[in-house]
């Protein structure tokens, strides 16, 4: 009988604290290129100072998140960075699809002066 009673307590207890958790996995995507996934991209959850990088597939995964509203950040080199607000229950496990737009460079006035090098002719001259 105490086997049984400790059995059942140890499996509530085991069942109790996997409810709390959850976990957020995504793939990050380039909007503009046909959708291709992202390599080694950056992304972060905010409020708890977590981050992780993209796999040579796009795919990401944050494990063992407490229930609440989190921030997730993403950006990758030459890429805006984005973020994107997320709630979660109670041993919920979400997926989300992320895209990132190349971004733009602009600058201010470039002036650009090019000179003209003297080319001289150094060849020896044949007399003949």
């Amino acid at each position: 009988m105490r086997r049984i009673i400790f059995l059942s307590a140890f499996f509530i207890s085991t069942f109790a604290f996997a409810q709390k958790t959850s976990s957020i996995s995504g793939i990050l995507m380039d909007a503009e290129l046909n959708n291709e996934p992202l390599k080694f991209a950056k992304v972060s959850i905010k409020e708890i100072g977590k981050e992780t990088y993209t796999d040579k597939n796009g795919v990401f995964k944050f494990e063992n998140l407490t229930e609440g509203t989190y921030t997730l950040e993403y950006s990758f080199v030459g890429y805006e960075t984005q973020e994107i607000k997320t709630k979660h229950s109670f041993g919920k496990e979400t997926f989300v699809k992320l895209f990132l737009s190349a971004s733009t460079l602009s600058f201010d006035d470039i002036l650009l002066t090019l000179d003209r090098a003297d080319k001289k002719d150094d060849r020896p001259t044949n007399s003949h």
